[in-house]
């Protein structure tokens, strides 16, 4: 199993509201039941000791980083993909993986 961390910026003009509608309705749903996928939770950044360098932070499980790979590529996220792309900065995202260090 690998974690992915995913960091990003919504575009300017686009609202915290429309975004989280669109993450509930649309994005979460059909990015969670992907194959591959075993966990998909969106954290909307509220604040901090300083500001925060996104406003978004995804956090994922997945059986391996290839899985998570193929995600974006299915048929079925095609839309969820472009509508992202129009709602997010594409310039500001990263994307990490890595693995929990037990205790």
């Amino acid at each position: 199993m690998v974690e992915v961390v995913i960091t990003y910026k919504l575009k300017p003009g686009v609202s915290r509201e429309e975004y989280r509608a669109w993450s509930r309705d649309v994005d979460q749903p059909i990015a969670s039941r992907q194959p591959g996928v075993l966990s998909y939770k969106i954290i909307e950044i509220e604040g901090g000791d300083a500001e925060a360098p996104f406003d978004i932070l995804e956090v994922i499980q997945a059986t391996s980083w290839e899985a998570w790979k193929e995600v974006p590529e299915r048929e079925e996220m095609q839309p969820v993909v472009a509508r992202f792309l129009e709602l997010c900065d594409a310039g500001t995202v990263h994307m990490l993986h890595g693995r929990e260090i037990q205790p």
